[in-house]
């Protein structure tokens, strides 16, 4: 009996060493800044709760970083009791949402370029910085934009932002028209065949084919849960949102502009 204890110990341990250097490297900082809660966990969660219109939406005005800074009409947000993380950056408007989930430690800058370049192309449009919570952000993230009038919404995460996002299509609640996964890490999203079968929005699986985190052969065990998503290589090494500012960025944005046609296509179009 202890010998059998003595092992499963080490096999629990194993699964936690390799969730914190994935996550750790994922980020590129140190895990003493990690949010509470690993992605398996936060899937588990969502498969039980709803991720959109659980309470009537509110938020008070909050400082915009500097990377939005003279952007017209972006606004940003501090949910109520949220002192650490959690502010929401807003910019453009429209029927159509876009969510933009960064890395896993990273800030609402990181999709910035990308978030500017839609909203001028008509789409409504929030990033943020992570709360301790990240599956409730990417809901608070959702559920402004409906409060804000639109009609569909878009995911699109890289990294862990990008794992989160798909472990969450597990909640039939609340779906998204369509999730991007951008370099999603095949090893610490615990995907079950279940997670893509039954989902029938748009999905799309874009990465770089040497990218030490989620190369070719990761990104492709990524699309066995998910046998819908459409699976995009580009060359090179980059890794999430850094793919659309390196050499290949216009590919990048061919393919996440063709996602997002094709999620908000009209019905029957």
């Amino acid at each position: 009996m202890f010998k059998r204890e003595s092992r499963r110990a080490l096999a629990m341990t194993a699964v936690l060493v390799l969730a914190l250097t994935g996550a750790t490297a994922c980020a590129g900082r140190t895990a003493e800044k990690a949010p509470q809660g690993s992605a398996m966990a936060e899937n588990r969660r969502s498969a039980e709760e709803g991720t959109v219109g659980m309470r009537e939406f509110s938020a008070a005005p909050d400082r915009l970083p500097s990377c939005f800074r003279g952007v017209r009409g972006a606004t940003a947000y501090r949910l109520p009791g949220s002192s650490d993380g959690g502010r929401l950056v807003t910019v453009g408007t429209g029927p159509h949402g876009v969510v933009f989930a960064p890395i896993s430690w990273g800030d609402a800058c990181e999709w910035a370029a990308e978030a500017k370049r839609l909203a001028a192309d008509g789409y409504h449009v929030v990033t943020f910085d992570w709360g301790a919570d990240r599956r409730r952000t990417v809901s608070d993230a959702t559920r402004l934009l409906r409060s804000r009038g639109t009609t569909s919404v878009a995911w699109v995460g890289g990294c862990m932002g990008g794992t989160l996002m798909l472990g969450m299509l597990t909640d039939r609640t609340a779906r998204p028209a369509g999730v991007a996964g951008i370099s999603p890490l095949a090893s610490l999203g615990g995907y079950t065949a279940g997670n893509g079968t039954s989902y029938g929005g748009e999905l799309l699986l874009l990465g770089t084919a040497d990218d030490p985190l989620s190369d070719e052969g990761r990104l492709r065990e990524v699309a066995h849960s998910f046998p819908k998503a459409e699976v995009k290589v580009l060359p090179g090494t980059l890794h999430a949102a850094e793919i659309f500012a390196g050499p290949h960025g216009d590919a990048a944005r061919r393919n996440l502009d063709g996602f997002l046609d094709r999620t908000f296509a009209p019905a029957g179009g």
